[in-house]
């Protein structure tokens, strides 16, 4: 049986303390550096890409461009994989693929042409710290999300669900909302 917890020292109380000052500072910091920015982010309601249906991981078996060529036509591209096909750069480091799907016929039919792995990785988390294969990350959904159609034929999700995305994936971060208010690239369709 564990031993009970122990009450905190005065020095333990006095480190939590400064910590807590300390992010209190930084978080002041962040808002008045962000301005309106920051006012905008806190209204926005965030989406939870991997609450949002069944997520299925998958390790990229050949070259990402392959595997997003063969995605085109069924999936709809979401955080960093959609920032990178609409704004021409991401804010993760890893290069995996983001993606709606309706079904898991794309992940079978991939799997079978062998440009991703068969079998389910158990590496779901999102964004990682450390390094790992780049995965195909798929969230198996029965409607996707409203989407638009950039550059290449790919269809991304839309501005407003993007900004969303990115707060539930990495919270209000007002230097990623200034990559997205970037001008995206001119698309090649209209919007779906």
């Amino acid at each position: 049986m564990p031993d009970p917890p122990r009450a905190l020292t005065a020095e333990q109380r006095l480190a939590d303390l400064r910590r807590a000052k300390a992010r209190v500072r930084r978080e002041r910091l962040e808002r008045e550096l962000a301005g309106p920015l920051w006012h905008r982010m806190v209204r926005i309601v965030p989406v939870a890409f991997r609450l949002e249906g069944e997520l299925s991981a998958r390790v990229l078996c050949k070259d990402r461009e392959a595997v997003l060529t063969a995605l085109k036509g069924d999936a709809v591209f979401a955080l960093d994989t959609a920032m990178r096909l609409s704004h021409g750069t991401g804010f993760l480091a890893s290069q995996d693929i983001q993606a709606y799907l309706s079904s898991q016929g794309p992940l079978d039919r991939l799997a079978a042409l062998g440009l991703i792995a068969a079998e389910q990785h158990r590496d779901t988390t999102l964004i990682r710290p450390w390094p790992g294969p780049p995965r195909l990350l798929a969230c198996i959904v029965s409607e996707p999300p409203p989407s638009s159609i950039v550059n290449g034929g790919y269809r991304v999700v839309t501005a407003e669900r993007l900004e969303r995305e990115i707060i539930g994936a990495v919270g209000r971060r007002a230097d990623l909302f200034a990559l997205l208010r970037r001008t995206p690239k001119a698309p090649d369709g209209d919007a779906e």
